[in-house]
């Protein structure tokens, strides 16, 4: 019996000399549609040609599906339908008995038939750069687990990332990320593309996009053009897209253990700066590095003076030696209550300055209630009440240093809160260096005390200004060395 490449062959000769399909049939004890699917060679035997089987529940199914999916594009991000709230309906609400992995399959066919088309777009050396926040990731910082923010910025020519990390999104900490963004690249591109921030957008998308008022100084300043997505189109920046996953992936994964935030922003950078130094894109000749450096040929120059991000408030300070910033108490020196002063906050720091002049910098709080009272600012005042010392809140949760905590820890005197203000009160005289070098020798010692801090402050060293040294003129020892007196001695 002829294989069937071979009957093939029989059957397209016959037909090209003129014998008609019945005739092949008979010739060949073959069906009529084997013969009519051959003679004319366009099938061969090796084709397989899946015949189409009417599926109605499938095509019911399917097209719930494509409406759904059809209505989704439509609604919210929050309010658009899973693939489960999809099968939940169908059986429900249609009735139709089918599984769940089943319509998760064809869900993921009907979005992958319907794919958008992709355009490859060209980039120009320093023409643009894509925006946005990689939101919420974890990192520890001196040991306690915090949920930290991330500004991405991606250049599409070259396809250089960096990342600056901040406490929370708000429009301060994003104008910060773009001073700190041109000042790493030092120069300007001419267009920055951002998804509808409302850090940046004030209302509307795309085009008709309108921006918040801080945004529109900063993007004059630096004179590049602010360009938005369109709702629900992440396609239209893709670039920030990738820079956020692989500033997830490489500087956020594993979790990353480090001091404060400024460790932070330096772990940061040097993973970034070992991807762009390294990586190589798919079909580029060159390293991301290496096409960075020429596109900075092609920025803009910066302005002379980088645009001030720091927001200034102007408040008094109270009763009890604090300024009051988002329901956080800071306390101000000695010396000023009553007085006007002038804050200036950063994402990291608040500065208080009166007329001019810098009183003190401190560390930024999130959280209400973490206030911040410093021990020297009150020194004066406790010295001054010393039956206060037992119960003020500058001592029992104020910051103060280290040695200052385990003396109040180790002290056996029942009085330890009052000795220890009596001890920081010394640093006025010999500056606090020393006064806490002393203060872990009485703390190393045990049982630390005031008076123990004083023997080791004076006791063992004296202070360089204890006494004063006055030379006399040694010429009369250098005369009767040589043997020369007076006359009158003889």
């Amino acid at each position: 019996m002829p294989d069937k490449w071979e009957r093939y062959g029989i059957i397209r000769a016959l037909h090209v000399n003129g014998v008609s399909d019945r005739q092949i049939a008979k010739v060949l004890s073959a069906g009529r549609n084997t013969v009519a699917k051959y003679s004319d060679g366009a099938t061969t035997p090796d084709d397989r040609i899946a015949v189409p089987r009417k599926a109605p529940l499938r095509e019911a199914v399917e097209g719930e599906i494509e409406r759904m999916l059809g209505e989704n594009v439509l609604l919210p991000r929050k309010q658009r339908l899973s693939a489960k709230d999809m099968w939940e309906f169908l059986v429900s609400e249609r009735g139709i008995a089918i599984s769940e992995p089943h319509v998760r399959r064809l869900v993921r066919e009907i979005r992958d038939a319907h794919g958008d088309e992709f355009i490859p777009l060209l980039h120009e050396m320093g023409d643009s750069v894509q925006v946005d926040w990689l939101e919420d990731v974890i990192a520890f910082l001196d040991g306690i687990r915090m949920v930290v923010q991330a500004l991405v910025f991606a250049l599409p020519y070259s396809g250089a990332v960096c990342s600056f990390v901040y406490p929370d999104r708000t429009t301060l900490c994003f104008l910060h990320g773009h001073v700190k963004f041109f000042e790493w690249l030092m120069g300007v591109v001419k267009r920055c593309t951002y998804d509808n921030l409302r850090t940046a957008v004030l209302s509307g998308s795309g085009k008709n996009a309108a921006t918040q008022e801080d945004f529109v100084k900063i993007a004059r300043h630096y004179s590049f053009v602010p360009e938005f997505c369109n709702r629900a189109s992440g396609w239209e920046k893709s670039n920030a897209e990738n820079g956020v996953k692989i500033t997830r992936n490489k500087a956020f994964t594993p979790i990353p253990h480090v001091k404060d935030f400024e460790d932070l922003q330096n772990h940061v950078s040097a993973k970034l700066l070992q991807y762009n130094m390294t990586h190589k894109i798919e079909g580029s000749p060159k390293k991301i590095w290496d096409l960075f450096l020429e596109e900075r040929s092609a920025l803009a120059p910066l302005p002379l003076s980088a645009f001030e991000v720091d927001e200034t408030v102007g408040t008094k300070v109270r009763h009890d030696q604090t300024v009051i910033y988002n329901k956080v108490r800071y306390s101000v020196p000695h010396g000023y209550v009553g007085k006007k002063v002038t804050l200036r906050v950063s994402p990291f720091k608040l500065k208080i300055f009166c007329r001019g002049e810098l009183l003190y910098t401190h560390d930024r709080q999130r959280e209400g209630g973490d206030d911040q009272f410093i021990l020297d600012h009150y020194i004066e005042a406790l010295s001054r009440k010393p039956r206060a010392a037992g119960q003020a809140l500058p001592i029992a949760r104020g910051v103060m240093p280290a040695g200052c905590r385990a003396f109040l820890e180790l002290c056996p005197s029942p009085d330890a809160n009052r000795q220890l203000v009596d001890v920081m009160l010394l640093a006025r005289e010999v500056g606090e260096d020393r006064v806490l070098s002393a203060l872990d020798d009485a703390i190393i010692a045990g049982k630390p005390t005031a008076e123990l801090v004083r023997y080791y402050l004076y006791g063992q060293q004296m202070p360089d200004d204890a006494f004063v040294i006055e030379h006399c003129d040694l010429a009369d020892y250098d005369r009767l060395i040589r043997g020369e007196g007076d006359d009158d001695d003889e």
